[in-house]
């Protein structure tokens, strides 16, 4: 990646403009292999109200809840750096799917919808490129593909950003909530990124079962899943001090070196003497069926 490109693309959660953050801010489905996100969508496009029944009266889909609250205390640094000491969440794609998780692999490259995610924030994108919400219906095993974005889940939805238009990130006490629908076998994938940093995200590597093939669809805390991971796109910075990561993000310092070597990894696999919080203390991850 030219440094042109670092310089323009990596604008945290600024990079898909004004209209593009308003458009997320609506997106939680968007359809199968191959669909495209329609001018308006909607939390309800592929809802359905009841489950359906097959003929000896076994559901074939069920309308879940995924609920992803940040629980991150608000000193974890120093008062002094970008965000206050606070860690934040942003906006994040998933994807309802079977087999594998289609967003990334440890040990192989980002996608460029991945990257855009793990070093800005945004599921729609770096501008002019695919986001994930573009990239996750061409695979075949996904069945749906959405965005979540902020929502009055909570009394105060800690808007951190507010000159950010559309999907800003949200600060310990917010959540994100979207509904979807999963069918006997399927499973779910999402990211999201961890801010303060120049390309951590939070993701479950294997995906989360959401209805296992013989059994009840999953209900409760399924944070266990979900782990840190470095991108491998960019340098990594001391976080919320280094002016190339979000939220500062300034210049940038091209692809990163070292650990990583340019692909996926677990963030303590990255060994680069920045401190980052356990996943388990930033983000809770519950599944609740309707």
């Amino acid at each position: 990646m030219s440094n042109d490109d670092s310089t323009r693309r990596r604008r945290f959660l600024q990079v898909a403009g004004s209209a593009g953050l308003a458009a997320v801010a609506g997106c939680s489905s968007i359809g199968g292999s191959g669909d495209q996100p329609t001018d308006e969508p909607t939390p309800d496009d592929e809802m359905t109200d009841e489950p359906t029944p097959t003929d000896d009266g076994m559901m074939e889909e069920v309308t879940l809840t995924l609920r992803v609250e940040n629980v991150a205390p608000t000193d974890f640094y120093g008062s002094d750096t970008a965000t206050g000491g606070q860690i934040w969440i942003t906006p994040g794609a998933y994807a309802v799917h079977t087999g594998d998780n289609p967003i990334f692999t440890a040990g192989e490259p980002a996608s460029v919808g991945l990257e855009a995610v793990a070093e800005a924030g945004p599921p729609t994108g770096f501008p002019d490129q695919p986001g994930l919400v573009d990239e996750l219906p061409e695979v075949d095993r996904v069945s749906s593909v959405g965005a979540f974005t902020p929502s009055d889940t909570v009394e105060d939805p800690n808007d951190p950003m507010g000159a950010v238009p559309g999907a800003p990130p949200i600060a310990p006490g917010g959540a994100f909530e979207v509904e979807m629908t999963a069918s006997p076998g399927q499973r779910l994938s999402f990211a999201t990124m961890y801010v303060p940093s120049n390309d951590l995200f939070l993701a479950p590597e294997s995906a989360i079962q959401l209805w296992p093939e013989d059994g009840e669809p999953v209900q409760g805390d399924v944070t266990d899943a979900v782990g840190l991971f470095d991108a491998g796109t960019e340098l990594n910075g001391q976080p919320g001090v280094d002016t190339t990561g979000a939220p500062a993000q300034g210049g940038n310092g091209g692809p990163t070196i070292g650990a990583t070597e340019g692909v996926v990894h677990p963030a303590d696999m990255v060994n680069d003497a920045y401190r980052y919080a356990d996943p388990s203390e930033v983000i809770r991850v519950t599944v609740s069926p309707q």
